[in-house]
């Protein structure tokens, strides 16, 4: 009866260890802005602020409440200008809720490449 007991008991801790009970946000920087963009995520139930960034060309994952909702805003500019001069001069804005349990949301950060826009020239 207590082994019994005991190997219940484990497989159920090895079930709940498996189960996916945390809510994440994954920012994945695949922007051409050259450096890290600022994240700033914000709990609009209890106002608790988020703040973080992701260097180019990687992901970073952020635990949230889950069932709560958040508004973000991605901030581009916070990259800085690259060696080229180029500058991303994007903000992104969203809102989300991760139920619990879900799969991780995943939002990727790309900016888009200005290319210049040929001019006419009037001809004396």
């Amino acid at each position: 009866m207590r082994l019994g007991l005991m190997c219940l008991l484990g497989a159920l801790l090895a079930v709940s260890a498996c189960a996916p009970w945390r809510a994440l946000v994954i920012f994945e920087n695949r922007s051409e802005c050259g450096g890290a963009i600022a994240i700033r995520l914000t709990n609009e139930r209890t106002g608790e602020v988020i703040r973080e960034r992701v260097a180019d060309g990687q992901r970073l994952e952020i635990e949230l409440r889950p069932d709560d909702w958040y508004s973000y805003i991605v901030d581009f500019t916070a990259a800085g200008r690259r060696p080229d001069g180029y500058r991303c001069i994007a903000l992104k804005e969203g809102r989300i809720r991760i139920p619990q349990g879900s799969v991780p949301l995943r939002i990727p950060l790309e900016s888009q490449r200005q290319t210049p826009v040929p001019r006419a020239t009037a001809t004396p």
